[in-house]
């Protein structure tokens, strides 16, 4: 509601104020990488929010001496993030260039930037998600009119967008 607002933290958490009073943490992701600009980076909430209370949330992690970013959707029950669901893995990521963010768009779509995890290659890869704003469902699922058949990419070509919004014309 137009009372209540999330502010993600660089560190892992998502904080919840109320009525201009902050509510105990919203949800704390434990696998964060934050050691230079990466770590929990992007915060959207469902376009039907809270009619289908969903927040989108994008963060780098460390696997196997490699980074990575993961976009998690947590359900908002009484304020609290539950059933975290992963819906998209693996995106490249680094310390530096791993710019994510996320925003949905007018199409009700999930845009989200990546970054090129400093492989400036990959950005022209369209076997690769770095580099890429994407464009997914809400649940994970790649869009039938997405422009490159059976994948998540939109765009290409991107070094490390840290940002994204869209202006309707009317």
């Amino acid at each position: 509601s137009s009372n209540t607002m999330y502010i993600a933290e660089r560190g892992g958490t998502i904080r919840h104020f109320r009525d201009n009073q902050a509510q105990e943490p919203f949800y704390t992701f434990t696998e964060i990488s934050s050691t230079s600009e990466e770590g929990l980076m992007g915060l959207e909430l469902d376009p039907d929010y809270p009619n289908s209370p969903f927040v989108y949330a994008s963060f780098a992690y460390q696997e196997n001496n490699q980074m990575f970013v993961r976009i998690v959707r947590l359900t908002d029950i009484n304020g609290k993030g539950q059933n975290p669901l992963t819906i998209l893995d693996k995106i490249p990521a680094a310390r530096f260039h791993a710019g994510t963010r996320l925003r949905f768009g007018p199409d009700q779509k999930l845009y989200i930037t990546t970054g090129d995890a400093t492989t400036k290659d990959i950005a022209q890869d369209l076997n690769s998600l770095g580099g890429k704003i994407l464009r997914i469902n809400k649940d994970g699922s790649i869009p039938e009119d997405n422009p490159f058949p059976n994948s998540y990419i939109y765009s290409y070509g991107h070094r490390n967008s840290q940002g994204i919004d869209f202006d309707t014309i009317s």
